[in-house]
């Protein structure tokens, strides 16, 4: 009799257990998966500044992360990216500070005479026409090295604008939609050399040169040829005794075109040179 009531014991306790299994929910199925990621509800924090998004990574991993620049796909986004970039410059950052210029394409932070030296880093961001999306990038001034630790402050201003962008992109905040057309019109690969005169040396802009040039400055100077880079060295040395120490940057490179930024080591400050299969002109 006890061998009975102890077999329906163990029966009971099995269905009992097999009954609690089959209730439990499939984890692995796609229906009770966290399809996306919590952090970009992060933004609604007023205390949110990107830096904790690294805690539980490698140093590898924020190596990777501060090379992984957010990215905007149409002017709505690239218009938040750029204001957020700008909050985080002026108002995140462990280096905040006023902004020296502001322009559609460049910001660069101010120094602040009030820190010391080592404190003293600056930021420039720019916007990279990147086919059908822009890439703001972003990198430091420092005045005392800073290798070991500028990462970090890439990788919290990256994720600072990505997790903003997925907020948006979630109906988490808003953001005034704006005209499409520029962005369009600014991805597009012409022969033209696009020129803005608008600005020199003297007004805030870094350069005559849209700022959207900026970044071709860096690549296209190492990784393509310079055909007219010799005409313009003449130029700079026969007609306007430049020292021969002048830096001369290709910044835009078309099928038949070079443009040549250049900063003449003596009385004139800088010349952009328009080159052709024809010559080299003086445009500013």
């Amino acid at each position: 009799m006890n061998n009975n009531i102890y077999k329906a014991f163990v029966m009971g306790l099995v269905f009992l257990v097999s009954g609690c299994t089959l209730s439990l929910p499939d984890f692995g199925s796609e229906d009770n998966l966290e399809l996306e990621p919590y952090s970009y509800k992060r933004v609604l924090d007023n205390n949110y500044d990107g830096y904790e998004d690294d805690d539980d990574l490698s140093s590898a991993e924020i190596d990777e992360g501060a090379e992984d620049f957010a990215q905007c796909s149409d002017a709505t986004e690239c218009a938040l990216l750029w204001d957020t970039a700008k909050k985080w410059l002026t108002e995140k950052s462990t280096y905040k500070s006023t902004l020296k210029t502001d322009t559609n394409n460049l910001i660069e932070t101010a120094i602040n005479p009030r820190k010391k030296k080592a404190d003293k880093i600056t930021f420039k961001v720019i916007k990279i026409p990147n086919g059908k999306t822009n890439i703001i990038k972003i990198s430091a001034d420092c005045p005392k090295n800073c290798n070991n630790f500028i990462d970090k402050e890439y990788f919290a201003f990256n994720s600072y604008l990505k997790n903003h962008l997925a907020a948006y992109r979630n109906d988490i905040i808003g953001f005034a939609i704006a005209d499409n057309k520029e962005f369009i019109a600014s991805n597009k690969q012409t022969d033209e050399l696009d020129i803005d005169f608008d600005d020199v040396s003297s007004k805030p802009q870094e350069s005559v040169l849209k700022e959207n040039l900026l970044e071709n400055k860096i690549e296209i100077t190492k990784k393509k040829k310079k055909v007219y880079i010799g005409k313009v060295a003449e130029k700079l040395i026969d007609e306007y005794s430049c020292h021969k120490a002048t830096e001369i940057n290709l910044v835009k490179k078309t099928k038949k075109r070079e443009l040549y930024e250049v900063n003449c080591i003596k009385e004139i400050k800088r010349m952009i040179f328009d080159c052709s299969p024809s010559g080299c002109e003086v445009l500013q």
